[in-house]
């Protein structure tokens, strides 16, 4: 497999932002059923389908990150031939009805279907049944014995873009305390935190400081209010002063207790700055020094400009994805360049260097033995 390009996405996501302010989860429910077959039948979103069809299964758009910026993969998607079906499944309140949205898509006649580690059992289940339909997955790393044959997993490094943020944190703090809030806690979630955990030690140890790192959770991608009070927590009880979420739509919280106390900034997935600083909160993009790139649409592009091309080797295989294929890293843009001293700019690019080339391995989640090794690792960095 070649590796995955990076690819502009400017234009797509300003037309996934304009366009997906996310419907509810309540339309979702109410109308997955018959949404299915008026895509099939009318178009919907879809261009000609000429290239073949795609099922694109989210829980909800309008989060300005991690699914915003698949559905500008699948912008892109469209415009180059392909038919793509958007189906919203709701929060994990709806987790019940995730299995007949999918197969409304595959009765419909949908060739792929492609969706996050929330459905991953669900494609692994089905996927023998549907021997026709090609399966991908992405955000998880599963085994290759684990994976049936028309399935394949798309993994990122997460690990590698945090570690840079991390040092970036680090960097920046002036109460020598960081924070890193997160919305559900799991694996991938837990390989974020520990490459920003890495990135701080790292700094500390390169440059004599002792700089702490404090962790939340709030228990849901679309929970902002609960989200804000733990940052407001943080900063009140812990004196953190630049804080990295890792939360979906809980983070817009994050952005707002940043606003309240005039305190640092770190997005994720998208460039959450540029998603800001044209919307009705411009203020908030003013404390988002970077954002750590997780580049779901274009791994999405990529993959299937690999399909039109008559590779067939991801099949049955999970595709790993890092700093050397493009696929992580941060947003380096004039706010970034006008806020970062310029020794700390060097300092974050020459690791990037050293991480793409294989000659610094960034810790990850998946290296610890349990979560208890995992857990006392967060709390050795306190």
């Amino acid at each position: 497999m070649k590796k995955f390009l990076s690819v502009a996405l400017v234009a797509a996501m300003s037309l996934s932002l304009v366009a997906c302010g996310g419907s509810s989860s309540g339309e979702t429910e109410a109308a997955a059923e018959t949404e299915a077959a008026a895509a099939a039948e009318e178009g919907g979103e879809a261009a000609s389908g000429e290239k073949g069809k795609i099922a694109y299964i989210v829980g909800n758009l309008g989060d300005k990150s991690f699914s915003d910026s698949g559905e500008a993969g699948m912008n892109v998607l469209r415009e180059e031939g392909w038919e793509v079906y958007t189906v919203e499944t709701g929060d994990a309140s709806k987790a019940d009805k995730y299995e007949d949205y999918i197969l409304d898509v595959l009765d419909q006649g949908y060739q792929y279907i492609v969706g996050s580690s929330t459905y991953m059992e669900i494609f692994a289940r089905l996927a023998p049944d549907y021997p026709d339909v090609k399966f991908i997955g992405f955000d998880e790393n599963w085994a290759d014995e684990d994976l049936p044959e028309n399935m394949t997993c798309i993994f990122y490094a997460q690990n590698e873009g945090s570690y840079l943020v991390g040092m970036l944190a680090a960097a920046m703090s002036e109460t020598g305390v960081v924070g890193v809030d997160v919305g559900v806690e799991n694996p991938v979630i837990n390989d974020f935190v520990t490459g920003y955990i890495n990135g701080v030690m790292d700094w500390n140890a390169a440059n004599g400081t002792d700089v702490k790192v404090v962790k939340a959770a709030c228990g849901s991608w679309t929970d902002p209010a609960t989200m804000k009070s733990l940052v407001l927590d943080q900063i009140r009880n812990n004196n953190g002063d630049v804080f990295y979420q890792v939360a979906g739509g809980s983070g817009d919280g994050l952005f707002e207790a940043c606003v309240e106390q005039g305190k640092w900034a770190i997005g994720v997935d998208s460039d959450q700055y540029a998603a800001y600083i044209d919307s009705e909160n411009p203020e908030k993009a003013e404390v988002i020094l970077t954002s750590m790139l997780k580049e779901v649409g274009n791994s999405f592009i990529s993959l299937f400009h690999d399909i039109e091309a008559g590779d067939d080797s991801m099949w049955g295989h999970t595709i790993r994805l890092g700093l050397a294929e493009d696929s992580v890293g941060y947003v380096d843009n004039e706010f970034y360049q006008t806020n970062v001293p310029e020794e700390i700019r060097t300092a974050i690019e020459d690791a990037k260097a050293k991480i793409a080339a294989g000659e610094l391995t960034v810790k990850s989640y998946y290296d610890f033995a349990d979560d208890t090794e995992f857990n006392t690792y967060v709390q050795d960095a306190g």
